[in-house]
């Protein structure tokens, strides 16, 4: 009976011997039949999106789109004491095997030939890595012989280090974490080179079922599972029986890492924007986080002016960095929290405007230059007509560039955009990175130098911060990776001029109070903005080193109870600034020096603009880029003779002690209109009776509105006696009285300035103007 079990017994081993040396064969044969396909290895996992703060602070890290966190790490930057343990517990033998452990594959053949199923795999590292790049069942037959040859084709193609450079970097360790940095954040925040031994033999172990040994869901567990790394390190001779007994004692403790809930929006734009791996944002964490609770802060108070929305952008002006973006008061906030609204659609009111004066300024006019604040009307014939009013529904007839940009007057502004040319300015402020402002300029029309396009409040940043470098171009940075952008946009001396404008203090305070919002401890050049209907309210400005740019209003597009950008966005402007003050130092001189040394010096008349002349009672200095626009002296002030008696114009005739000599003001006939309206003094233009002219006073007599071929519609919705148009002339010399004329009939006998309101009548019309013997040229138009 024994012979006869020992006989099958002999039998059954020639047969398994015979099936070891034909499987060994055809392996052999296998593995030779082809190479390892290399281009496996180079196809990594994508990276998560890590984002530190320029001082290398944690501000998030985001899965990445299989829902993993992952970053690669080469085998040089990871702790030794890792290797060691993953080399214990997972293949002892790693290091002299050519990718299958032969001793342990026959040990795993004879459990599973007497259980009859796969119930050990004996799974070298260099398998595992060829499993987790060809996924199997683990215990399919088929499946591990697929994964035997792919192992001795890859040790035969590539080194050791690189295997386990390969595997750290695949390996699962749970809690969403894919390869050994990404969980040495997870679990201890910190780099992978940097893992204590105790730390990495507890992560040493959680590869053979992550779900199971994760530690930070189930402790206990892993390091139950660390203890079998630690007695395998200490069978393997890697620990002594000190350093066993020490590390047995003491587990180490889980340091999590935290995802500060910080600067969320700018992660988004990050993540949405398709950034991976580790990101070093320009963003500094201390100042976006002190600015996050002064948005909050305001939030209440903004919510019961009926703005229950704010958003704050910072730059830095050597950079174009970006140093603190604030979305929202809440990110986490139901319904609109999560809305940037650095980043949305917004009329941006009045906060274009010095880019108009900027255009101005480079064709030669200055700060001094004069401008017309009176009433206009634009329109091509036949067109819908516009005529800008200023926010206080009043106008200051010639005022200076300087104060009309300070005062944030509309009309001045529309008349400077049309001198420098609607495409001009389009372009213009493209170029700035307007890139919202994607309609054709006649879209906009001269409307785009009030705020009539929606523009973004990064955008808005972007332009102020290239007034602070000098007239560089400045796109916006995130991150440290990002391109710089150093294109000059705008002349470094207009730049300058624009830069001393806004942040004149005394001007500033004229227009807003000695106790305004914008007045701030340090030099600022700063400009508010108002859209229309109260939806909007902005400021923004510059220091010499960092450009804040506020918005306020709601997400939602509805007005709120009358808040401007001074009362709005201002205060929430001027605390920001004194918190970017604080966290950085006082700041360099608001214009550099060497732009300084750069500009011209001139005195001209305080109410032309003009070179001051012998003859201008009040004067101002002005810088200038060089060149400018007027050539010749101010003829605003100019001494005429006058009749003693009557003090009408004295022409040849008188002499003597009949004639005086005084200066008087003349004002272009732009300004004729404002100057009846606001009752201002008119020097005279008509000769005294008994000192009759030399006929050098030039004739004028012409309609000036309306235009030829003008088309007026009537309103059907208000009432006719409510619809008028307002006739206007230009007469040369003046005249006691003129007479309008309509369709062939009197309509009416003025006065001096000779505006007349003419009730709107459906038809073709022509009209003229009627001044003693003298006739205007008719002009026609038409009312529908």
């Amino acid at each position: 009976m024994r012979t006869r079990a020992l006989r099958a017994g002999l039998a059954t081993a020639r047969i398994v011997a015979a099936l070891v040396v034909l499987f060994v064969v055809g392996l052999e044969i296998a593995v030779s039949l082809g190479d390892y396909d290399l281009a496996l290895l180079d196809d990594r996992p994508d990276p998560s999106l890590t984002i530190e703060d320029r001082g290398g602070e944690l501000l998030a890290e985001r899965v990445n789109a299989d829902g993993m966190r992952h970053r690669w790490v080469s085998i040089d930057d990871v702790s030794p004491a890792v290797v060691q343990a993953t080399i214990a517990v997972e293949d002892a033998r790693f290091w002299d095997h050519q990718g299958v452990d032969w001793r342990g594959a026959a040990r795993a053949a004879r459990d599973s030939l007497w259980a009859g199923r796969v119930v050990s795999g004996a799974s070298t590292l260099t398998m595992q890595l060829a499993r987790l790049l060809e996924p199997h069942p683990r215990k399919s037959v088929v499946g591990k012989m697929v994964e035997v040859v792919a192992a001795l084709r890859m040790e035969r193609a590539v080194s050791k280090r690189v295997i386990l450079e390969q595997y750290l970097n695949r390996a699962p360790y749970g809690a969403g974490t894919i390869g050994i940095e990404a969980a040495s954040w997870r679990y201890f925040s910190k780099p992978s080179k940097a893992l204590t031994t105790s730390e990495a033999t507890l992560l040493a172990g959680l590869p053979q079922s992550p779900s199971r040994y994760n530690p930070l869901l189930r402790y206990q567990r892993a390091v139950k599972r660390r203890a079998t790394v630690l007695r395998r390190m200490a069978e393997e001779g890697m620990l002594d029986a000190a350093s066993l007994e020490a590390l047995w004692r003491q587990p180490p403790p889980m340091v999590a890492q935290h995802n500060p809930a910080r600067a969320t929006h700018l992660i988004d734009r990050l993540a949405a924007r398709g950034d991976q791996g580790l990101t070093r944002a320009t963003l500094d964490g201390q100042l976006q986080q002190t600015l996050e609770a002064v948005v909050a802060d305001r939030a209440a108070d903004l919510r019961r002016a009926g703005a229950p929305h704010a958003a704050v952008v910072v730059l830095d002006n050597a950079t174009c960095g970006v140093l603190a973006m604030v979305g929202s008061p809440d990110y986490w906030a139901p319904g609109s929290g999560a809305v940037n609204g650095a980043m949305a659609r917004r009329q941006p009111g009045s906060t274009l405007k010095p880019f108009v004066y900027a255009l101005a300024f480079e064709d030669g006019d200055h700060a001094g230059t004069v401008i017309p604040d009176v009433p206009t009307r634009y329109g091509a014939p036949g067109g819908v007509l516009y005529s800008p009013r200023n926010y206080d529904r009043s106008y200051s007839g010639p005022v200076a560039m300087g104060e009309a940009l300070v005062r944030s007057l509309n009309v001045p502004a529309m008349v400077a955009a049309e001198r420098v040319g609607l495409t001009r300015l389009y372009q213009h402020l493209r170029s700035l990175g307007f890139e919202s402002l994607d309609k054709s300029p006649e879209h906009y029309g001269l409307g785009l130098s009030l705020g009539n396009g929606e523009v973004r409040l990064l955008e808005v940043a972007q332009a102020y911060a290239t007034l602070a470098r000098a007239g560089r171009g400045c796109r916006a940075r995130f991150t440290s990776s990002d391109p710089e952008r150093a294109a000059l946009v705008i002349a470094p001396t207009a730049a300058a001029r624009i830069t001393y404008v806004l942040s004149d203090d005394k001007a500033r305070s004229r227009a807003f109070g000695l106790d305004g919002a914008l007045l701030a401890s340090v030099p600022v050049a700063v400009k508010t903005g108002t859209s229309a209907n109260w939806r909007d309210s902005w400021a923004v400005g510059f220091t010499g080193d960092h450009t804040v740019a506020v918005w306020v209003g709601d997400f939602a597009n509805t007005s709120t109870q009358q808040l401007t950008g001074a009362t709005g966005a201002g205060p929430v402007f001027r605390q920001v600034l004194e918190a970017v003050v604080e966290r950085f130092g006082p700041p360099r001189p608001i214009v550099d020096p060497t732009i300084e040394a750069r500009l011209g010096h001139a005195e001209v008349c305080a109410l032309s603009g003009m070179p001051a002349s012998d003859h201008c009672p009040h004067r101002r200095h002005v810088r200038t880029g060089g060149a400018t626009r007027a050539d010749h002296a101010c003829d605003w002030h100019r001494p005429v003779r006058l009749e003693r008696r009557s003090k009408l114009l004295a022409g040849p005739a008188c002499g003597g002690q009949d004639v005086v000599t005084r200066v008087e003001t003349y004002l272009p006939r732009e300004y004729a209109e404002w100057q009846a309206l606001t009752g201002q003094p008119a020097p005279p233009t008509r000769y005294a009776p008994r000192c009759p002219g030399d006929g050098s006073v030039a004739d004028a007599l012409r309609v000036t509105w309306p235009r030829g071929a003008d088309v007026f519609v009537v309103d059907p919705v208000n009432p006719p006696e409510r619809q008028s148009l307002l006739l206007r002339a230009a007469v040369e010399p003046r005249v006691a009285k003129a007479t309008w004329w309509v369709d062939g009939a009197a309509v009416g006998t003025v006065e001096w300035p000779y505006t007349m309101v003419w009730p709107l009548s459906k038809g073709r019309h022509e009209v003229q103007l009627v001044a003693g013997m003298r006739r205007s040229p008719p002009v026609r138009f038409e009312v529908r």
